[in-house]
């Protein structure tokens, strides 16, 4: 697990989940700015992500990947709590990692102080039940490590082609050339998943929809998300707000957001990140967090 750490006794405490096909060190140079806020950075690398597998098993998913992985946010939340007692622990999850806090935050949500969502969504792709059972037929066929770039095609392919004329296969996650530039060079970045991966992740992702599992939420735990209204994954701004709505209608009594005209997937990666990261400040200090 990485940690970015003030020099002082910190504020509070952030553990951060990351995306699909990229890792924890990713998230440096945003855990540089909160650090200097006396904020403590925590983040992991997911199951069959960075350094917690050989590179050629990268994207391989284990059986029921993604519940393992709701269970290891768990422990490494009551980790956090044991380390510091008393101070208040923010849950960001990005991307995938925010699918799978969005069902931690179902089971366990009263175990933290808040939420923070970044690049989500709330509303399934009517093709979801058709992904689930292509992503079945290939695992139990093709078997475990059979790579499916059927449904890497169908979904990253496809975000991509949004943003034509292409300058990469990845134009989709920023604005920023650079950074994208950096994703593409970067050999732990990119990667195409494995079909049980995708199977067990879009299982979790049908649940963490669920009505009944989205009732479970806490109605006292603040939560906060953000995304750019041109993120293919919230469905440009539209399966985004609809997350907030749902969440609402559900009992969250304190549930803000901003959603960034322009903005593509990574927002803590693009040109206004600055913003970004002021405007998450920001909800931090409403809700009780004191910054230095």
């Amino acid at each position: 697990m990485h940690s970015w750490l003030p020099d002082a006794d910190p504020t509070c405490i952030l553990h951060v989940v990351h995306g699909m096909a990229e890792y924890a060190a990713r998230y440096e140079p945003i855990a540089a700015m909160l650090v200097a806020k006396g904020i403590a950075v925590y983040a992991h690398d997911n199951r069959a992500h960075g350094n917690t597998i050989p590179a050629e098993d990268l994207g391989i998913g284990e059986e029921d990947w993604f519940y393992k992985q709701v269970e290891d946010i768990r422990d490494i939340i009551q980790y956090l709590r044991k380390q510091y007692p008393g101070k208040k622990i923010f849950l960001l999850g990005h991307s995938m990692g925010s699918f799978l806090s969005q069902r931690y935050f179902q089971l366990y949500g009263k175990e933290i102080n808040g939420l923070i969502l970044s690049a989500s969504n709330g509303t399934a792709d009517p093709l979801m039940g058709i992904g689930i059972a292509v992503a079945k037929l290939q695992y139990r066929i093709a078997g475990k490590r059979y790579r499916s770039t059927l449904i890497d095609s169908l979904s990253f392919g496809q975000f991509n082609r949004a943003f034509k004329p292409n300058r990469t296969t990845n134009d989709w996650l920023s604005r920023d050339e650079k950074e994208v530039d950096k994703y593409v060079a970067d050999p732990l970045c990119g990667f195409v998943c494995s079909a049980g991966f995708f199977y067990y992740f879009f299982k979790g992702i049908r649940d963490a929809f669920n009505p009944k599992n989205i009732g479970q939420i806490p109605h006292d735990v603040p939560v906060y998300c953000f995304a750019g209204d041109q993120d293919p994954v919230g469905l440009k701004g539209k399966g985004f707000l609809a997350l907030i709505e749902k969440w609402k209608k559900a009992g969250v009594n304190n549930i803000s957001y901003d959603l960034y005209p322009g903005g593509r997937h990574e927002m803590l990666n693009e040109i206004n990140r600055n913003e970004v990261v002021n405007n998450m400040m920001k909800w931090l200090i409403d809700v009780g967090v004191v910054v230095l």
